[in-house]
């Protein structure tokens, strides 16, 4: 199993920082803000200690999985001329030289065609498709809790730094550089009201995407389908379900590790009248 890694210098640099700062976030909560308000060891603690390492070990699995597993059309080419004849929707990439299936999209930047497509995700430095479409969802949902637990928890501490809720303190989140400037606040005061705009932006990215993905997935829709306002492939909400998670449905959102064969090959699809495509 080979690992799909980013292909130029922008995708790099985000790969870097999903990585790179989940580990700082991982960090900064367990040895820095949890301590501010525990003084010893406890079950709250250990509660807490538990929560956040396996929320990091759900995402990190689901970035590897992404990564690591193969949605080009490359290797599935066995009887593409048969089908191509015989299926609709087929269609000659240019590019690749070859027929390829319904749904399917080249991408430049990993510069093959991805079945089932939905998007090159920079953070990642691959496309998602057919075949670790879940795992990115899941991904963006545990991002989401993660977040917003993070966000939440760290309130009490970050208002005891900045001196309580005051008029200024929202203006101070949107741009902190300022009242470092003006000298409103000190160094310190000025990175934490950084972190905290950071870690409430990136909450907020997620959300908005776990609600964009879920709109989609429920429509039966990838990216290119719901900007082209297509619903040929929805099949009522189970079977949409079942077309990204697999055959244990939202167990397999909950749980990556679990085992859910996807009910197709992502090669042929069919659309609302049960006619394959």
């Amino acid at each position: 199993m080979s690992l799909h890694l980013p292909q130029n210098l922008n995708d790099a640099a985000l790969f870097a920082l999903f990585w790179l700062g989940g580990v700082f976030t991982l960090v900064y909560e367990c040895y820095f803000i949890l301590w501010s308000y525990h003084s010893e060891w406890n079950a709250t603690v250990v509660s807490l200690y538990v929560l956040a390492f396996y929320l990091a070990g759900i995402i990190y699995f689901c970035m590897y999985k992404i990564i690591s597993t193969d949605v080009s059309f490359k290797g599935h080419e066995d009887n593409v001329a048969v089908e191509s004849e015989s299926s609709e929707g087929w269609k000659y990439c240019q590019v690749c030289q070859i027929n390829s299936p319904p749904r399917s999209h080249h991408c430049k930047i990993c510069d093959e065609c991805i079945l089932k497509r939905d998007h090159h995700c920079w953070y990642a430095g691959y496309c998602i498709g057919y075949q670790n479409h879940r795992y990115f969802v899941c991904l963006v949902l545990h991002c989401s809790i993660a977040g917003l637990f993070a966000n939440v928890y760290n309130w009490e501490y970050v208002m005891a730094v900045k001196g309580g809720f005051t008029w200024t303190t929202l203006p101070s989140l949107i741009a902190p550089q300022v009242g470092l400037v003006f000298g409103q606040y000190s160094t310190f005061e000025f990175v934490m009201t950084c972190v905290t705009s950071a870690g409430t932006l990136f909450t907020i990215f997620f959300i908005s995407l776990l609600v964009i993905q879920f709109t989609q997935i429920i429509n039966g829709q990838v990216q290119y389908e719901k900007k082209k306002g297509i619903t040929d492939y929805s099949l009522g909400f189970k079977n949409n379900i079942a077309e990204v998670f697999g055959l244990v449905g939202l167990w397999a959102l909950l749980c990556p590790f679990v085992t859910s064969p996807l009910p197709g090959d992502g090669k042929r699809f069919c659309s609302g009248g049960d006619k394959l495509r």
